[in-house]
């Protein structure tokens, strides 16, 4: 269960979010009407699938996260949370309204959001689909989605139509993510996913208890409209910390994504977790919870690695640089050979100014370098090093290298 952290709730005027009538426990673009209807579901879910949810700070410290996010190895990014209003207007955690009357908003308030999530998946960049989330521990949107639903239906006239077909349209989303914690309206849950499906979104379940329901739920929306819910997020830490994605969460064909949380996992630990469930019953994605934690320290990169070296498609061979001397600290994951700049090494776990020992195969050739983009003075490495400071200048000081 995710529950919305202090922080993101009462000080924001910060940054963003995605992935209640219904809650969390704990915390390109479509050009016009028809094209969103006759449009099938915009972006499958890919394997690997390594996802980050974050909150506020996406949107509101967006010079920081969002190029790391672009670097950092996550093919998808969850923006958590929008909440739906009992007139139907979306807005993310109460401080950032983004549609209302059938009208993009979130210009108003943060200018640059919606190229911001089209750039996620655009130029260099590991992202490839950007979801927004709904729900939370806190009670109200999906008892105001089922209240609006009942009363409107779901077709073009209705308002929840007409507001996520304007986010979709401006921002370019190609999934929401649900996660209904405390209504369990099984036949609006079921109208709304098909209603999102036709408007060009892919669904996500999130769920963290009530396997019945959201089996359910997915059984019936794949059935009206084929593929719509394509993944399940199963919380796997807080309130769902006794769930596994290999029992009690049969959702088909449809693949199950465990999701774990930073605040009980390191990177090694997560790499662990994953391991064991994709040995135990082939899982072939999973998520991290809570970006907001580690914004702008390394761990992003790192925790995508992590993901992706327990689902066993991280490279296993190549350069490693470690924090400390004699191979301590945190570490970068297999870096193979090519030439990389600070905000490409970034995507490896690399942090500038950081690096005290390094590892590299035997016959490959390593260049560090002091600057980004290969200035400054440089080093010339053909063996591993376990501590820089024996190299005049070094240690602390590499910001980008050529591997070869």
């Amino acid at each position: 269960m995710k529950k919305a952290p202090f922080s993101l709730v009462c000080l924001s005027a910060l940054f963003f979010s995605l992935f209640s009538a219904c809650s969390k426990q704990e915390i390109s673009a479509l050009n016009n009407d028809s094209q969103l209807k006759s449009s099938p579901s915009s972006s499958k879910v890919t394997t690997p699938a390594a996802t980050i949810f974050g909150g506020g700070p996406i949107y509101q410290n967006r010079t920081v996260t969002i190029p790391e996010l672009k670097a950092s190895g996550f093919t998808e990014v969850v923006v958590w949370n929008i909440q739906v209003k009992t007139n139907g207007d979306l807005n993310f955690n109460g401080e950032f309204p983004v549609a209302s009357n059938g009208s993009y908003t979130g210009g108003s308030t943060y200018p640059n959001f919606a190229n911001d999530m089209l750039s996620l998946k655009t130029g260099t960049t590991s992202v490839n689909r950007v979801t927004f989330s709904i729900g939370s521990s806190n009670v109200g949107d999906f008892q105001n989605i089922r209240d609006i639903i009942n009363a409107q239906g779901t077709g073009p006239t209705s308002i929840l139509y007409k507001n996520f077909q304007a986010l979709k349209t401006a921002t370019g989303a190609d999934a929401i993510d649900l996660d209904d914690e405390n209504c369990y309206d099984s036949s609006t849950m079921i109208q709304l996913c098909v209603m999102l499906g036709n408007l060009g979104y892919n669904v996500a379940l999130d769920p963290y208890t009530n396997a019945t329901f959201w089996t359910g739920v997915a059984t019936s929306v794949n059935n009206q409209r084929a593929n719509t819910i394509d993944q399940v997020h199963l919380q796997c830490y807080s309130g769902g910390s006794g769930n596994s994605p290999c029992s009690g969460w049969n959702f088909g064909t449809i693949p199950v994504h465990p999701g774990l949380w930073d605040s009980n996992y390191t990177p090694s630990g997560v790499q662990t977790k994953i391991t064991g469930w994709k040995n135990s019953c082939g899982i072939t994605g999973g998520f991290m919870w809570l970006y907001d934690d580690f914004v702008n320290n390394g761990k992003a990169a790192q925790y995508a690695t992590a993901i992706k070296n327990g689902l066993g498609t991280g490279t296993s061979t190549g350069v490693k640089f470690y924090q400390n001397s004699n191979y301590g600290g945190a570490s970068t994951s297999f870096i193979p050979k090519g030439n990389y700049t600070l905000s490409q090494l970034q995507s490896y776990g690399f942090v500038n100014d950081w690096a005290s020992s390094i590892k590299i195969p035997a016959g490959w050739t390593v260049i560090i370098y002091q600057n980004d983009n290969f200035g400054g003075t440089s080093w010339t490495l053909t063996a591993d090093n376990a501590n820089f400071i024996t190299l005049a200048g070094l240690n602390d000081q590499a910001s980008s290298c050529k591997i070869q």
